[in-house]
This record gives C-alpha cells, sequence and structure tokens, in this order.
C-alpha cells in the first residue's frame, strides 16, 4: 500500500509541468550571469594584451630610429610612455638590449642590457643562452634590439582566471644607425 502511494505520488510530480519556467530560471540565472562576467573579462584581458603588446612594438620601433646613444633617463621615459599607452593596472619593468651574432662561435653575445625599476635587472648571458631559441638569425656585424616588458593582468571581476603574465618579447634591427649605443652619462 505504502509503495503504491509512493509510486503514485511520484508519476504525478513527474508529469505536473507547473512552476517549470520558475525551476529552470532559478538554476540558470547563475550561469548566465557568470558567463556574460567571464565574456567580460575575457575580452579586457585580450584588450589589456593587446595594448602592451602595440605598447611594447611602437618602444621597439622608437629605440630603432635613435641615432644618438640613450641613457637610464631615455628609458625611463619610455617606460612611462608604455604605461600611458599599455591598459595594464600596473607595469613591473621595461627591459631593452641590444644583442649581436658571432658567427665564429656561433653565440649570441650582449652588447649592453639595461631595465628601468629600482633594481637594473639587465639581461646576463646566460638568459640570453635560454633565449636563443627566440631570437631571428643575424648576419656578422648585424645588432638586433630587445625590448622586454612584464607586468600582470587582474581581472576586475573573480571569474576563476587569477593573475595572468603579460609579458611581451619584441626585437627589430636598427634603422638609422649600426646600432643603439648606450651612455651612462
Amino acid at each position: 500500500m505504502a509503495l503504491h502511494k509512493i509510486s503514485s505520488f511520484a508519476k504525478s510530480f513527474r508529469e505536473d509541468t507547473r512552476g517549470t519556467v520558475a525551476v529552470e530560471a532559478v538554476i540558470m540565472l547563475p550561469a548566465l550571469f557568470w558567463a556574460f562576467m567571464a565574456m567580460s573579462v575575457f575580452f579586457d584581458m585580450y584588450r589589456a594584451q593587446s595594448t602592451s603588446e602595440k605598447a611594447a612594438f611602437t618602444i621597439s620601433d622608437t629605440l630603432s630610429r635613435e641615432t644618438a646613444a640613450v641613457d637610464l633617463n631615455y628609458l625611463d621615459s619610455m617606460h612611462a610612455l608604455y604605461d600611458e599607452m599599455s591598459s595594464l593596472d600596473e607595469v613591473g619593468e621595461l627591459r631593452v638590449s641590444v644583442i649581436a651574432y658571432n658567427p665564429d662561435t656561433q653565440q649570441y653575445f650582449l652588447d649592453w642590457s639595461h631595465s628601468t625599476g629600482d633594481v637594473d635587472n639587465g639581461l646576463t648571458d646566460v638568459d640570453l643562452a635560454d633565449l636563443e631559441d627566440r631570437l631571428p638569425i643575424l648576419v656578422a656585424g648585424e645588432r638586433l634590439i630587445l625590448v622586454e616588458t612584464f607586468g600582470d593582468y587582474n581581472a576586475p571581476v573573480n571569474v576563476g582566471l587569477g593573475e595572468v603574465n603579460m609579458d611581451t618579447f619584441v626585437f627589430t634591427r636598427p634603422r638609422f644607425g649600426p646600432q643603439l649605443a648606450w651612455t651612462n652619462t
């Protein structure tokens, strides 16, 4: 008897369609809201990446056209320009290096490398060896200007993304001179 009552209640519950729209709305609205927020955050993240890369290419192009020697004040002004152009909340560091290739030893070497910030974390020969697979082939006597930026993207809303690394790696050949010179003045 009790089993018959339970089965008839289950059958009537299964066939009853009243209130299903409200239940479905309660289930689906949070998922739709999260999906809308996630799309907005992902769009903002890709916009930040795009502006960061464009700003790094602008800095690299500016340096490639420079005929006078650059110094730390020049790099600080390039960092300020990068901050203005990039849509990242905070940009950690800008590093500029001039690289050449020795065909006899078949290795890249540094002419100079300096970075902005409190501590000058210029590129070292050990770091350069790790980057060799990312660098183009150079001929003897040719120089390459490498611009690297380091920054993070923090989503305005937590959709499970966390902090995203937005580092850039841009290289350009000098345009109007054989190399970009460094001065300590």
